[in-house]
């Protein structure tokens, strides 16, 4: 995380959202004030509110492409002395029972269930070798602004 520092306007900010993202790796507690309890010692600091992960996230002055950029060019490193590299892509339907609101999401007849499901299509490219493995792409399907038969 400490590449990508000039992102945030404050250190409380990259602090908070560097101990958050370790959490989401590290804990069996994957919410904040789980991931908080574990990493954070509470007597000595309150549990950081909702707010301050919105702005560390939200308000800090990136854009996903330029990030993403960032990332790739950050990683590329540990793959140029590699006797080989793959590129793989996994399409995956991310499900949104309760958010048919959520832009992105579709509603289709899922095979799996034997009924109608609403899920926004995921498509996520990873570098990978025999030893590592990273993000270098995330894709969320755009809405199709089309009446759909149920």
């Amino acid at each position: 995380m400490s590449t990508f520092r000039d992102l945030f306007a404050g250190q409380a900010g990259f602090d908070h959202v560097s101990r958050y993202l370790s959490g989401l790796l590290l804990s069996p507690n994957k919410t904040l004030p789980g991931i908080h309890s574990q990493f954070v010692s509470t007597a000595e600091q309150p549990l950081p509110s909702r707010r301050a992960m919105h702005a560390g996230v939200f308000e800090s002055p990136w854009e996903q492409e330029s990030l993403m950029q960032r990332h790739r060019l950050q990683i590329s490193q540990q793959y140029e002395h590699s006797a080989r590299v793959l590129i793989s892509l996994d399409w995956t339907l991310g499900h949104h029972e309760r958010g048919k609101q959520i832009f992105g999401v579709k509603c289709q007849y899922d095979y799996v269930d034997n009924c109608m499901s609403c899920y926004q299509t995921i498509l996520t490219a990873v570098a990978t070798n025999r030893v590592r493995q990273d993000g270098i792409s995330v894709a969320v399907q755009a809405a199709q602004w089309k009446t759909e038969e149920r």
